[in-house]
């Protein structure tokens, strides 16, 4: 093992015939393209890659800005060596910071990437030496302007070389097609869960677990351009996970991804979902028929506090004492089924317009 810190040297490779020209690589091939949007593609992707170049471990990791590098997937990785990597070297990892730096794609070498720098040895030393890897092979496959998919091949004994990292760019626009088909088949499942919208995708953002930006439909942009207000709710919903907003005729929503999502483990996702109209309806309905239950001075009382007004205002507005103002939210709590002001407003701030 190359256990020493050193610049690269360049050792006798392992060689075969041209990969493409295999049956099994074919065949293998036509097992990835089948897998696109099923648990299995990362699987099938990784066995290709070991039928193109020797290999003997793999990883699938999730670069993404300053953001500390997500693992998706491993192969012949023992669970120690995944926690030194979580736990001690993600931070120092020079494909990470390639990427951070560079933003580029393609192919590299650990060794092309030698470094006397202190990250550089720490990962070295403290990692290769964990893995009891030689070297590795880092595909960087750009998904977002600032997120990217990292397909990290281990060797156990020598370099990689030239003619290996050649095979990989030859390789490189098919996998990074695949690639693309896989996440756009999933993001479909996920705007479409259930097609009861009629076949129209989903209004969705999501935001991975450093919260940063990562993808936006564009039917959620075109709801932001319908509708500035939305915005001033996004921040919030991040920040409330399992929460929900009512505004008027729609539900903005927002949910914990799992840590298997592939684009942003253990992100966010914020959808919109128009409330059907016949509901909609029933609804305004319902908050007309309640608030004809109400007197004069309660319906102007609910009018104001929807308005944002605080007690004290209210007082002013109707010249009515703010011990009053009390004694009418309370009637209009104990009518509308409610325990609170803020209970209140939910209820019929999407109803204002109508009552």
């Amino acid at each position: 093992m190359l256990h020493a810190l050193k610049p690269p040297e360049q050792p006798a490779s392992w060689t075969g015939a041209d990969p493409f020209q295999s049956q099994d690589w074919n065949e293998q091939a036509g097992k990835v393209a089948q897998a696109i949007g099923t648990p299995f593609f990362h699987e099938e992707l990784i066995q290709l890659f070991e039928l193109t170049i020797q290999t003997d471990a793999s990883w699938i990791i999730r670069f993404a800005g300053e953001a500390i590098p997500d693992v998706l997937f491993t192969k012949n990785v023992p669970p120690e060596v995944k926690s030194v990597y979580s736990e001690q070297c993600a931070i120092v990892d020079p494909f990470s910071t390639r990427w951070k730096d560079s933003k580029k794609a393609g192919a590299f070498s650990l060794a092309q990437l030698y470094s006397n720098e202190a990250a550089y040895r720490l990962y070295h030393k403290t990692f290769l030496n964990a893995a009891g890897m030689d070297d590795e092979l880092g595909i960087f496959i750009p998904i977002t302007e600032d997120n990217c998919f990292g397909i990290l091949l281990e060797r156990e004994w020598g370099l990689f070389q030239q003619d290996e990292i050649r095979t990989i760019d030859t390789l490189y626009p098919a996998v990074e097609q695949w690639l693309r088909a896989h996440l756009d088949v999933l993001f479909e499942d996920f705007s479409n869960p259930d097609r009861s919208d009629g076949g129209e995708n989903r209004p969705m953002m999501i935001h991975d677990h450093a919260g940063q930006h990562v993808y936006s439909s564009e039917s959620w942009y075109d709801a932001l351009r319908r509708r500035a207000s939305l915005k001033t709710h996004v921040a919030e919903l991040l920040a409330m996970v399992g929460e929900e907003r009512r505004l008027d005729d729609l539900v903005i929503s927002s949910e914990r991804l799992g840590p298997d999502f592939p684009l942003a483990p253990n992100g966010v996702m914020l959808t919109l979902q128009r409330i059907a109209e016949p509901c909609r309806q029933l609804e305004i309905s319902a908050a007309r028929r309640l608030h004809a239950t109400f007197t004069r001075r309660e319906r102007d009382v609910l009018r104001l506090a929807l308005a944002g007004l605080g007690n004290q205002e209210i007082s002013r507005t109707l010249d009515v004492a703010v011990g009053s103002i009390r004694n009418v939210k309370t009637n209009l709590y104990r009518k509308s089924g409610v325990g609170s002001e803020g209970e209140l407003v939910l209820k019929f701030l999407p109803f204002a317009s109508f009552l």
